[in-house]
């Protein structure tokens, strides 16, 4: 079987956008897999999720889903139109360059919330370790955000832009009950990831209440939600 090598859950839900992805692909597209709680220091590229599967190890979200394609067809995407392809770039895009930073942002460097993230990541950790590992990753995330050029900007900025590309992603579902169509896609895997971890979170950030204020983002939420039961009740 299919292992698919992602970060332990937290209080039983996939904090990461990017393993979230593959994973709710896989059931989405009916593709039996096994998780595997695991650490970014054994992946090949140094991040999960990864997976390994009939001899192979692939890494990458993206990566992943274009082998899962390749090895067990295509049963989400195969009949999408070239502007509907077209949209789910743009929404992938905007989720994974962009939004992805605000995200982090709320969760490893604002002050505010902080308290909040290192307690759930780090309780369980013996004494000694909880004292230096948060703070260690909290100041290598803090870095890498500088060096992307997020962390440069102010917190009232950073949570501006955030809020501008869920406002734009929600222009975009007014139509349709998924995505980019009216049935579930690879791209409602990627989205989905996103959207339910700022809105399940335990944070009220500024980006959970820009979510909270589209009725189209929220809608969507439901939609996933109650297809995402059916499925779980149909296996």
């Amino acid at each position: 079987m299919l292992q698919l090598h992602q970060f332990a859950l937290v209080n039983g839900k996939n904090i990461s956008p990017f393993c979230y992805k593959v994973e709710l692909y896989c059931q989405l597209a009916g593709i039996a897999y096994q998780a595997v709680p695991d650490m970014p220091q054994k992946a090949p590229l140094g991040k999960l999720p990864f997976i390994i599967d009939q001899g192979k190890t692939i890494a990458d979200s993206g990566a992943i889903i274009d082998y899962l394609k390749a090895t067990y067809g295509d049963p989400l995407d195969s009949s999408l139109t070239e502007q509907q392809r077209s949209l789910g770039h743009l929404l992938r895009r905007t989720c994974e360059e962009s939004l992805f930073f605000t995200l982090t942002y709320s969760r490893w460097v604002d002050d505010v919330y902080w308290p909040i993230v290192k307690n759930l990541l780090f309780a369980r950790l013996p004494p000694i370790v909880r004292h230096i590992v948060p703070y260690m990753v909290r100041r290598s995330i803090r870095k890498a955000l500088w060096g992307q050029g997020y962390g440069r900007h102010s917190k009232e900025a950073i949570y501006a832009l955030g809020a501008a590309d869920l406002a734009a992603i929600a222009a975009c579902l007014t139509q349709t009950q998924f995505a980019v169509s009216d049935t579930p896609t690879s791209f409602d895997a990627m989205l989905y990831a996103f959207i339910d971890n700022i809105v399940t979170s335990r944070l009220d950030s500024p980006l959970k209440t820009s979510v909270l204020q589209h009725p189209s983002l929220m809608q969507y939420h439901a939609n996933m939600q109650q297809l995402l039961a059916t499925k779980r009740e149909q296996h």
